[in-house]
Order: C-alpha cells, then sequence, then structure tokens
C-alpha cells in the first residue's frame, strides 16, 4: 500500500516535501507549511505513523524508496526540496545516498548518527511496554504531551491521537531504527545537493557532533546550531526555523542572529 499523503499550497509551483520525526506524523509541519504556502507542499505519513500507521514494518530504506517514489509521482518536474526531522532527517540522509537527483535542496534537522550514553541499556522492548502503559492515563498523556512545547491545541491533540494509537512493538520499532542507523551510508562523498545540516545549541553532544560528521560527508554542505535550540525547535522556535529554512531554499545568507556556523 501507498503511504497518506496531503499536498497543500500553491499545487503549481516548485515542490517541498516535509519528513516528520519519530512517534509524531505530518502536522507537525503545520507552521512550516502555513510560512511556504506559496510552495507546492507534500506532507506524507511515514509507515506506522499517523494515517500510515498500518503500514508495517518501519525500516529507514523502505522510507527512503517510499519518499523517492512520492517525489517522482507527486513532485513538480519530479523533483523536491526536501527537509526532514529527527527520524525523518535520517530518512532524507539516506534519500540522499540513494537518488540525489530527486532532491533540489535538503535539510537535514537533528539527525542523529553518533551514539548516545545509555542506549544499550534503556533500549530495550520492557521498557517500551512500560512506556506505552504508563500514556494509557489521560492525565500522565497530557502532562508527557505538555512538555513537547507545542505552540497551539491542534498540536496538542494530534501529538494526543498519535500517541494513543501507539503500540509497545511501533514504538520499539521506531527507536530500533534511529538506534540502528548509526552509521552514515555509504556514497555521500558524490552528492552534490546543496544541504544544510541543523541541530539545536542544547541538543546532546551526539547529535551536535553528528552535524558536523554530515556535512564532512557531503561536498556541498553547510552545518549550524540553532542558538537555544533544543530537539523541539521546528515547532518551538518555528519562526525563526521557518525563516532559516527559507534562507536555505532561496539561497540567501542565513541570518546570523539564528545560527552558529560550524
Amino acid at each position: 500500500m501507498a503511504l497518506y499523503f496531503e499536498e497543500k499550497g500553491n499545487l503549481k509551483a516548485p515542490s517541498i516535501v516535509f519528513i516528520h520525526g519519530g512517534g509524531v506524523s505530518g502536522w507537525m509541519w503545520e507552521k512550516q507549511v502555513e510560512y511556504f504556502d506559496s510552495y507546492h507542499c507534500i506532507i506524507p505519513d511515514l509507515p506506522e505513523h499517523g494515517k500510515s500507521i498500518n503500514e508495517k514494518p518501519l525500516s529507514i530504506p523502505d522510507c527512503a524508496n517510499r519518499i523517492v517514489k512520492l517525489i517522482i509521482s507527486k513532485a513538480n518536474g519530479k523533483k523536491a526540496h526536501v527537509i526532514g526531522h529527527s527520524l525523518g532527517a535520517k530518512v532524507l540522509v539516506e534519500l540522499l545516498s540513494i537518488k540525489p537527483e530527486v532532491v533540489d535542496r535538503a535539510v537535514v534537522a537533528s539527525a542523529l548518527f553518533r551514539p548516545i550514553p545509555l542506549i544499550k541499556v534503556t533500549h530495550k522492548p520492557f521498557i517500551y511496554k512500560f512506556t506505552t502503559w504508563l500514556i494509557k492515563s489521560r492525565s500522565l498523556l497530557k502532562y508527557t504531551v505538555k512538555q513537547f512545547k507545542f505552540p497551539n491545541n491542534y498540536y496538542v491533540q494530534n501529538c494526543i491521537n498519535d500517541f494513543e494509537q501507539l503500540t509497545s512493538e511501533n514504538l520499539y520499532r521506531i527507536y530500533d531504527q534511529l538506534y540502528l542507523h548509526l552509521k552514515l551510508p555509504k556514497g555521500l562523498a558524490k552528492v552534490n545537493v546543496p544541504t544544510l545540516i541543523i541541530a539545536g545549541e542544547n541538543e546532546p553532544k551526539a547529535m551536535r557532533q553528528s552535524v558536523i560528521d554530515i556535512a564532512n560527508a557531503l561536498p556541498n554542505a553547510k552545518g549550524v546550531l540553532i542558538k537555544k535550540g533544543i530537539h523541539t525547535y521546528p515547532w518551538a522556535m518555528y519562526e525563526s526555523f521557518n525563516k532559516i529554512i527559507w534562507a536555505w531554499f532561496n539561497n540567501e545568507q542565513i541570518p546570523n542572529e539564528f545560527v552558529e556556523v560550524l
């Protein structure tokens, strides 16, 4: 079956594909879709997420191939700007390694390619069973969602809806893909797609170091840190984030007030 996706904005304009992070779905890009309404915006839900929840199993290589097919079938000129966050950013890096010609300009936001301490201890099936059991409590679920610092109730309600349909098996596979794919894919040295690599200044050290690793692997890349940014910056700091993306997609100078250049 095909991925669920939505198309918004100017359907005749250059296309942007937005690839969401793990555990959420396409709704996380609402503030970006509003800002880029002059573009043709394509917003898929990855397998085991959102309205693609019954597409199984999740794997980063499969996701990358699905996004390639989506671009070829739906993007204007069979080519698109692509932005991915977290899990979606790892999918984008994989996509660049297998089919860079379908990408115009890319934004890789918070892609982890270094190990984080204690992951081997906590990444166990019983941990995810306990986590999904905990969020069955409506009050605890609302408290958990509150920590994401969403800008409005639209985000809050969609996050609750997505979390409620996650099983422990879904959750384990999502994080298993994040942690299994900590090595950069082969072939990136031949990819000439202009690519912006981003992380938040206040994200874990491994995430910030990953920016340097990816930027060094790609010959036409720039690495930046969003000042005061944590992992939720696509929605928690959406105004700054949107301006950074706009500048990159339009080949303009990224304002120094928002980032530190690595």
